[in-house]
């Protein structure tokens, strides 16, 4: 048989096959009526290349713009941007397990609290550190005053360094700072990092190539193999034999921290994570695995880590482009009374209605989420009218819900006002679509710590400082300030560069 002939029949079947799949996917599949991009109902492979290009958070958004509530984003995977089907989904009754794409957070060959698929397993587990991260735990003289120390060292830090250069990168020092404060929770006094201390030190290193790692992750969740390839050939490019090795070194890091309290129990410190998990027990009453035990405290470093230091860089960002609000702000800051490190009080900080408002408003339109909360469809059920047959992959758009138009006036503006002035029923509906940290049985447990890392360092800094942008800087943009569809939401430019000038009047904002 000729070379034309077989290459034709080929040709054949994979346009017969093709239009099958065509035809199957519009007007037989039982995903057929749901809305969303034609491309979508066909191949999952629109979404990837969307994932490939740190462009699928927000292209998921548009869609939610243009078909509503409900859009199909790949044959078998939808998404939602309502309050009910969001609730149905994430709720503690709903039952919905997480869906194999957490299996890439295995570590150590462990499966942490944060990847547990099941969801009475989740339950189960969780007990292990619930207590801990709850505030009546976390509120304590003992776990506050690292943190204000460290806020106070950054803050010392930051006058040194304008004095050189009034322009500097905020990522930098949110990263240095938010390092140290959940290690020193995690790990405790003995073994935790002291990056805003130590220029040399290790882990700034691991942090500095923290930020092209986030970057690259989509791939190798896609495609390990192609990822491996790539990050080798780059590699060899760049010179450079440590390209993308960011996350080995942090595991290997986290790992020698275990075993050395392991050789020396003293190290171990009362109040610690590690102090925590080390006297847990499973329910057969063993001591928890030592791998699981570090598998645990990678993955709470991952979380506080990213979370905590991209929400300071995007607060920071819109207090510098609101410079009003940024007044108001230090107006509230400077009429709280003041502990010994010449700073408001903590009590008072937390409770702060300005410096709340503008976080809210901050996390509303930067949501630090891939949008890739998938939970998988129990039973073939209906959500709000759709039904989705068992086995569908189910999830929310953070950034679709947080921009609703109907409950957020002005959706895409930074109006914090809107979080002071909302009556008592549209400060419900907004509270309802506002999930920075997740939603209902899997929110996130480390809420209380990270919300007061954050005010704590803003409120340093808004005393001390006036912050602005750089009108000359080519690198801090709104462009480049763009969130990246990356696991934790980094900016574009994977930098924010901004202007501290040290206050010398803070009353009057004088400088």
């Amino acid at each position: 048989m000729a070379l034309s002939t077989i290459l034709g029949i080929l040709l054949a079947g994979f346009l017969t096959l093709s239009a099958g799949q065509v035809i199957y996917a519009l007007l037989l599949s039982p995903y057929r009526n749901i809305p969303g991009p034609r491309l979508c109902k066909i191949t999952r492979y629109w979404t990837i290349y969307q994932d490939l290009w740190l462009r699928r958070v927000r292209k998921i958004a548009e869609w939610h713009e243009e078909y509503g509530d409900v859009v199909l984003i790949a044959p078998g995977e939808v998404s939602f941007s309502s309050v009910a089907q969001t609730k149905e989904i994430y709720g503690c009754s709903g039952r919905h397990p997480k869906s194999s794409y957490f299996d890439n957070f295995l570590m150590y060959g462990q499966r942490p609290i944060f990847c547990i698929r099941n969801v009475a397993e989740h339950r189960q587990t969780c007990k292990r550190t619930f207590a801990f991260y709850q505030p009546s735990s976390i509120y304590k003289p003992a776990t506050l005053q690292p943190l204000r120390t460290n806020v106070r060292k950054i803050l010392d830090q930051l006058k040194r360094d304008t004095q050189i250069q009034p322009t500097v990168d905020t990522m930098f020092y949110s990263n240095l700072y938010s390092f140290d404060n959940i290690t020193r929770l995690a790990y405790g006094s003995e073994l935790c990092a002291h990056t805003i201390d130590d220029a040399y030190c290790e882990e700034r290193g691991i942090l500095n190539g923290w930020k092209e790692v986030e970057v690259w992750n989509n791939l190798i969740y896609i495609s390990p193999t192609v990822h491996r390839i790539l990050r080798t050939a780059l590699g060899w490019m760049k010179n450079d034999p440590a390209f993308l090795s960011a996350e080995e070194r942090l595991t290997d890091w986290n790992m020698e921290k275990i075993m050395s309290s392991k050789q020396n129990p003293s190290k171990v410190v009362a109040g610690s994570l590690l102090h925590q998990l080390s006297n847990a027990k499973t329910p057969d009453g063993e001591p928890l695995p030592t791998s699981w035990i570090a598998a645990e405290m990678l993955d709470n470093i991952y979380a506080a880590q990213t979370t905590v230091a991209l929400a300071l860089v995007f607060a920071l960002w819109d207090l510098a482009r609101n410079p009003e609000w940024q007044s108001q702000v230090r107006a509230e800051l400077l009429a709280l009374p003041t502990d010994d490190d010449g700073l408001p009080n903590f009590d008072g900080i937390m409770a702060a209605p300005t410096l709340d408002a503008c976080y809210r408003e901050s996390s509303r339109l930067h949501p630090l989420s891939s949008g890739k909360a998938e939970r998988v469809v129990p039973t073939t059920k209906a959500y709000n009218g759709v039904v989705l047959p068992a086995g569908t992959l189910a999830s929310t758009s953070t950034l679709a819900i947080h921009h609703r138009p109907e409950v957020f006036t002005d959706p895409h503006v930074y109006r914090p006002d809107r979080w002071l002035e909302a009556d008592e029923a549209t400060l419900q509906a907004m509270e309802s679509c506002y999930m920075p940290f997740g939603y209902g049985a899997r929110l996130c447990l480390g809420k209380a710590f990270a919300v007061a890392e954050i005010k704590l360092l803003l409120a340093g800094i808004i005393v001390e400082f006036s912050v602005r942008r750089d009108p000359l800087s080519t690198t801090t943009t709104e462009w480049s300030m763009q969130q990246l569809g990356t696991q934790n939401g980094m900016p574009r430019g994977r930098m924010c560069e901004l202007i501290f000038d040290q206050l010398t009047d803070p009353v009057k904002g004088v400088s």
